[in-house]
């Protein structure tokens, strides 16, 4: 008896009274706008003459930064279609690894226009077959209007997206080492160019400036000098293959000292 008027008691509570709950064209109307919302914020960087961003963070700590991705996976949102367009980002970085703002701005323009025919009483499936075709569309289009590009265009579409992130030399600088570096690793494959990213390693040191940087097309050691005496810089050098470490060995020697009476002292 016990049992069944609680379960009469908890069915009467209601749970759900400071919730609202919203359905058809106005729920899509404010998920569409929060998409809206969300590429706003990152629409100011886009482009050459992009804006930078000052970030802060729970602990004071600031930042500034045009990179698209990094705004977004720093701002604390809650609407599930604002985390889907973050996660579309950060999937567009992992790949591509750039045109993370242009894939929100251009989600984004889509939801709009899919608004505007779903105002129109067109069904939200028909505007998906109506986008999917549009893609194919486009794939097939592609070819017809690509066109090859030389050292300077990629140069140029290189510094471009440098743009903002650091000082102007600093952009030209390593502009060059980029595209020098794509065509060290450059494989022809039928027709096709390709280029692998994992064969170029970035190691990093400590001190100089960033201008010092630069592309070596081999194998690089990052070891220190047995001795301060050694040669910086080796030209035409030789390589030796040592089969055992090449340190310094130890001075010292393994000797230990026993104690049997004090008249040893």
């Amino acid at each position: 008896m016990a049992s069944s008027q609680v379960a009469s008691y908890m069915s009467e509570v209601p749970f759900l009274k400071e919730t609202s709950r919203t359905a058809g064209r106005d729920a899509l109307r404010k998920n569409i706008n929060a998409a809206i919302a969300l590429s706003s914020a990152v629409r100011s960087t886009l482009g050459p003459s992009g804006q930078d961003k000052l970030l802060l963070d729970d602990q004071g700590r600031t930042m500034v930064t045009n990179d698209g991705a990094t705004i977004l996976e720093s701002a604390r949102v809650e609407h599930p279609i604002a985390k889907m367009l973050i996660q579309t980002s950060s999937t567009q970085d992992y790949i591509a690894r750039d045109g993370t703002t242009s894939a929100v701005l251009i989600t984004s323009e889509l939801l709009q226009n899919a608004w505007r025919l779903i105002e129109q009483d067109i069904h939200p499936s028909v505007v998906i077959r109506g986008y999917a075709s549009a893609l194919k569309h486009c794939q097939s289009e592609l070819a017809s209007i690509s066109f090859p590009v030389d050292d300077e265009l990629m140069h140029q579409a290189t510094h471009t997206s440098l743009a903002g992130k650091t000082h102007k030399a600093v952009q030209e600088h390593i502009a060059k080492l980029a595209v020098l570096g794509s065509k060290a690793i450059q494989e022809n494959d039928g027709n096709a160019v390709k280029c692998d990213p994992t064969r170029v390693k970035v190691i990093t040191q400590t001190g100089g400036k960033m201008t010092d940087s630069e592309i070596i097309n081999g194998l690089v050691l990052a070891k220190k000098p047995l001795s301060s005496k050694l040669p910086k810089t080796l030209v035409d050098g030789k390589i030796a293959i040592i089969d055992g470490g090449i340190e310094n060995e130890s001075d010292g020697l393994d000797m230990k000292i026993q104690i049997e009476s004090v008249g040893v002292l």
